[in-house]
């Protein structure tokens, strides 16, 4: 099957299972569920696909500046989004992003991808001490927003389908700098704000920082493992390391009464 369709098929529906598991199970399992690489491993699965593992390899530096990008954005929506309505928010937010991944590609190829590593778990540990609180807890808000499921699962396989495509085009810096950006957070957080809440926004982002801990273990493996085998074993043995470091990070975050 070609990739296009497989893009087409599978995206809506691993959308639309993450969306019902947050219903289901509330909002910080529901963002640890959104935190693993629904949308940047996939990505990053097409474009070694499609492009070929060196062109992937060359993406997962950026790929790590994108997830330091994506930090500044989940600030940037708690400072906003306690301040204004959810379209502002999102749009300031998505800016926060995009500016600060503007910023930092001049430096992406200048340091190795383990330091930016180290970088980003800093990164992460710095939001986490200084994540914003909510000032006054929403109660009793839960508005079920129409057609909901059908528009996250069409806006995300719109971004995924879009960035791989044009993913040579952009070249492998911001290809890496785009994968992580956060379409699945985003529409997340932005359903919950008009629905629930930014109380509960809060919650499913804090879920979603276990990802940060997963996707960059995750990246971290595909770059010892891709140049020597064979995509799919690659990005299996990712997937389980991802998924172990997610459970750890969701064990230790508990531990400390972070989510």
């Amino acid at each position: 099957m070609d990739t296009f369709w497989i893009k087409v098929i599978a995206m809506p529906v691993i959308i639309a299972l993450v969306t019902l598991a947050s219903r289901k199970w509330g909002n910080v399992v529901g963002g640890v569920i959104a935190g693993m690489p629904w949308v940047g491993g996939a990505i990053l699965l097409f474009i070694a696909l499609e492009q070929g593992k060196s062109f992937a390899l060359n993406v997962i530096p950026g790929a790590l500046v994108g997830l330091i990008c994506w930090l500044a954005f989940c600030v940037s929506y708690m400072v906003f989004g306690q301040r204004f309505k959810a379209l502002p928010s999102l749009i300031f937010s998505n800016l926060s992003y995009l500016i600060i991944g503007s910023v930092l590609m001049n430096f992406t190829d200048n340091l190795h991808v383990g330091i930016w590593f180290v970088i980003l778990i800093s990164s992460l540990v710095l939001v986490l001490m200084n994540f914003p609180q909510v000032k006054e807890k929403d109660t009793g808000l839960s508005r079920r927003i129409k057609f909901d499921i059908p528009l996250r699962m069409l806006m995300i396989t719109a971004f995924v389908v879009g960035l791989t495509y044009f993913a040579d085009l952009l070249g492998p810096t911001w290809s890496g700098i785009l994968t992580p950006f956060p379409v699945m957070t985003a529409t997340l957080a932005v359903f919950i704000h008009i629905g629930q809440g930014m109380h509960q926004v809060r919650l499913t982002l804090m879920g979603m920082f276990t990802g940060v801990v997963g996707f960059s273990a995750f990246l971290m493996v595909l770059v010892y493992l891709l140049p020597q085998n064979g995509i799919a074993a690659s990005f299996l043995i990712a997937l389980a390391v991802n998924v172990v470091a997610v459970l750890l990070a969701k064990y230790a975050f508990g531990k400390f009464n972070l989510i």
